[in-house]
């Protein structure tokens, strides 16, 4: 029997071993619930077979016709299809996350009114004021069949419980083997209160808040009271968050044996504090970006003034948290609304790849891959929100290049641990000391904090002139701060991480606790840095003067504290700096044990080649392209004890490991770098055929000047979207044959490369370089390029022609500006490859 058991362990060892996170996992939507075991036994299949690692089931709203196929959630019928996908999950090695509930957030038919989120309203008469409390009346989002309701008062821990029973409930004594439970980022708009807040107000902020309802009253923060006491009600917020309902729910998964994923982000709450509980943070890159990337591009209908821009500081609050206390891994919703339906390119997610690598990110999840039957005609069952990963998306067959290249990123970012040197204190008493949004709250969003929040502030100020300078950081909040150690001149964090500075920004409320802890860190040989201003108050109404008088004792030992200039600053500290910044670079360093790991990726167009200093030592250095899995070792010049300098080729929209050795492994060998010597421009007489695609094969043409295929072809050319084929000959002089790449220029959308009859591979990134051999060319070649384009023409056609295909409930089918889908009016997508193909010879 013991014999038994251990092998049903091994074997259970083994299995949960093969479910890979360096790979890349999606989200994915149960539309209406309306799967069958075919379906999803035919779907894991495919989506292992394309690279994945995992799925995140999200039951949703349904289709329209398929009623008679949905499975109510949690009924017995959707847990039997549950455990079903569980068990072809395990066959196919993929991991399996669950949300804890159905669309978002957290809610559902057996939320009643009393347990349902709840909003404050005051009112005034001759002078009295008196506080009432209602719920919001707000359901659940994109609600499944079965999940429709309230949502859950997120202040309740008891409503919060009794939510948790359903589940516990319904799952009964069986062990559903789902990895990790989620919670969706914060969308419980207009809750504010709950029932015992008065009672849990006192409890943590020593008052009786049913005193001062005349300033809950206002719509603005005046004097210094009022601003005192909206501090306090924001601070009872987050912590009743962090300890009622995100402890709650926590704790509860780990009882049930799950892991669990935290979107943090859109609290009223120090976000830091909510991610630290889980045991994956997960942020959120949401939206268009405009990169220096020669050929990038975006949406042009992305409306930044309206959702932000998305950048690695707001990636940094979940990854920081992973750093400073221990975590493994980072993940992150990623490619959400990128671009509209149908128009988004492999070669714009991968620089959104690339900066969430730099912002922390090592576990990646496509936001999403919609569960479709597997004969559903194009365009399939959609998400009304971008972008479609599944089986019917234009990139299907290109989407294995991408995973394949996340999972080689993935392998080295989780399997180094840290190595920033900088703590960057997050101020939240700034926020919190003011009365907020239109509920009186502030909720940290991936839009608002870019947009106009505190990273639009001199706090985002500092972080920004840190990151453009090479300096790397972690954020921390107070209570981080206050639980990590100090020993020899470094701050010693949860997670064993050691820092040598910390930063202070421009800020005016700081806890009279946090100064006491920095005044001890300062005392203990750690440098801390005040950019350009000391903090004026400290925070609390409760016995402020007292607190106060104390705060301002500790802030004169840092008048000689305050940094005028922080770069100058942290170099008089010799904390280290990464120059490459200076040149444009984006990266993240890590470490190992042979060294030093650094991500590089060139988001620009600033730097394409020439040396680079790093802030480390080193015997050897290894440079790994994790796109053409190539390596090399690069000749290490030592600048001083603690800089060495290295030559580096890294153009616009590539990305490079350089690993640092302590020890010269015996197989080292350093390859001399590459110039170009000489580039031509292929002429000559292009054809062209379409070898597949819908809704019709456009008639063949040929063509001495490449631009898009819409313009070159018949009408149906304006439709198309699939593959067309290009072939050119052209001839070389023998002293012209050397070794280089093709220069594909302006690619729409993916090509695979032959040259003279020789497979180059599939290119589906910027920029569209192809690496060839002196061997493979002669004094007359043969080029060949198969091109696929977006399905944005072939969508035109369903449109323009009344095809019914945006058949879904809630809110179906919009575009990016939220608008309801039509692409009937939209211009033609360019197509194919439309700038010349060159020739580079290097030496």
């Amino acid at each position: 029997m013991k014999r038994f058991v251990i092998l049903f362990c091994l074997i259970a060892c083994q299995v949960s071993a093969q479910v890979s996170t360096t790979k890349p996992w999606a989200y994915w939507w149960w539309m209406g619930s309306a799967v069958t075991k075919e379906g999803i036994r035919q779907n894991l299949q495919e989506y292992a077979k394309a690279g994945f690692g995992g799925m995140h089931i999200i039951p949703i709203y349904g289709v329209k016709g398929e009623e008679s196929k949905f499975l109510p959630f949690l009924s017995k019928e959707w847990l039997d299809m549950l455990d079903f996908t569980l068990q072809e999950a395990k066959k196919n090695n993929l991991g399996i996350d669950l949300t804890l509930g159905t669309g978002w957030p957290f809610g559902g038919k057996n939320v009643s009114v009393q347990d349902a989120a709840q909003a404050f309203k005051i009112q005034e008469q001759g002078g009295k004021y008196t506080l009432t409390f209602a719920p919001t009346n707000q359901k659940v989002k994109r609600a499944a069949p079965g999940g429709e309701g309230l949502v859950v008062d997120p202040f309740n821990k008891a409503a919060i419980e009794r939510y948790l029973q359903t589940f516990k409930e319904a799952f009964g004594q069986k062990n559903y083997p789902v990895r990790a439970f989620y919670n969706d980022s914060y969308e419980a708009y207009g809750a504010n209160w709950t029932a015992n807040f008065f009672q849990r107000f006192k409890e943590l902020r020593g008052y009786d808040l049913a005193r001062h309802l005349d300033v809950l009253a206002k719509e603005k923060a005046e004097t210094e009271r009022e601003k005192l006491i909206w501090g306090d009600y924001n601070e009872t917020l987050s912590d009743i968050l962090h300890d009622d309902f995100t402890k709650t729910w926590v704790n509860w998964s780990k009882k049930q044996g799950k892991i669990t994923r935290n979107e943090a982000h859109g609290s009223p709450a120090n976000i830091l504090d909510l991610y630290a509980i889980a045991d994956i943070p997960e942020t959120e890159f949401f939206g268009s970006k405009p990169y220096d990337i020669p050929l990038s591009r975006i949406d042009p209908d992305y409306e930044e003034k309206r959702f932000g821009v998305p950048d690695a500081l707001v990636l940094k609050l979940a990854s920081s948290v992973a750093h400073v206390t221990g975590k493994k891994l980072v993940s992150s919703e990623t490619a959400t609304w990128l671009g509209n339906h149908f128009k988004v390119s492999l070669s714009q997610v991968k620089p959104i790849i690339d900066e969430s690598f730099t912002g922390g990110v090592n576990h990646v999840f496509y936001h999403g891959l919609p569960y479709s039957p597997p004969n559903e005609p194009f365009p399939g069952w959609l998400f009304y929100a971008s972008t479609n990963f599944n089986q019917q998306s234009h990139f299907w067959e290109y989407l294995p290049e991408l995973n394949h290249y996340i999972a080689r990123c993935q392998e080295k970012l989780q399997n180094s641990k840290p190595n920033n040197d900088i703590l960057m204190y997050f101020p939240i008493y700034d926020l919190w000391q003011s009365v907020g949004n239109k509920a009186k709250t502030h909720a940290i969003d991936v839009h608002a904090i870019m947009r106009d929040g505190m990273l639009k502030s001199a706090f985002g100020d500092a972080c920004k002139e840190l990151v453009n300078h090479g300096y790397s950081f972690d954020f921390i909040s107070d209570l981080q701060l206050k639980n990590a150690q100090i020993a020899k001149k470094q701050l010693i964090t949860q997670g064993k991480q050691a820092y040598k500075a910390i930063v202070v920004p421009p800020m005016q409320y700081l806890p009279v606790e946090t100064l006491v802890y920095l005044d001890k860190c300062k005392s203990a040989g750690i440098p801390v840095f005040f950019v350009n201003q000391l903090p004026q108050s400290t925070t609390g109404f409760h016995e402020w003067d007292t607190r106060q008088k104390q705060f301002e004792q500790l802030l004169s030992k840092f008048n000689t504290s305050i940094s005028s200039n922080i770069i100058e600053s942290l170099k008089s500290a010799k904390i280290r700096q990464e120059s490459m910044a200076e040149s444009g670079l984006s990266f993240i360093r890590k470490k190992n044990a042979t060294g030093a790991v650094y991500f590089v990726s060139n988001l620009g167009n600033q730097f394409q080649q020439g040396n680079i200093q790093l802030a480390t030592t080193a015997q050897a250095v290894r440079l790994y392209d994790p796109l053409h899995q190539k390596s090399m070792w690069v000749s290490v010049k030592k600048v001083n004890n603690n800089l060495i300098e290295i030559p580096l080729t890294l153009f616009g929209g590539e990305s490079v490991f350089i690993e640092t050795f302590n020890q010269k492994p015996a197989s080292a060998k350093v390859s001399s770098g590459k110039k170009a010597v000489e580039t031509i421009t292929l002429k000559g007489n292009w054809k062209v055929d379409f070898v597949k695609g819908q809704p019709f094969i456009p008639n063949s043409f040929q063509t001495d000047s490449l631009q898009s295929w819409v313009n070159m072809t018949d009408s149906t050319g304006q439709y198309f979207s699939g593959t067309a084929h290009y072939q050119l000959q052209f001839s070389l002089d023998k002293s012209q044959i050397k070794n280089g790449y093709l220069d594909l220029g302006d690619v729409r959308e993916m090509a695979i490369v032959k040259l003279n009859g020789k497979d180059l591979g599939k290119y589906w990134s910027l920029p569209f370089r192809v690496p060839f051999t002196a061997d493979m060319l002669s004094t007359t070649n043969r080029l060949e390029i198969e091109v696929t384009n977006l399905s944005a023409n072939r969508i035109r056609y369903l449109d323009k022609t009344g095809v019914n295909w945006k058949k879904f409930y809630d809110t179906n089918m919009v575009d990016i500006r939220y608008q309801p889908f039509n692409s009937a009016k939209w211009q033609p997508v360019p197509s194919g490859l439309l700038s010349p193909v060159k020739l580079v010879f290097e030496q």
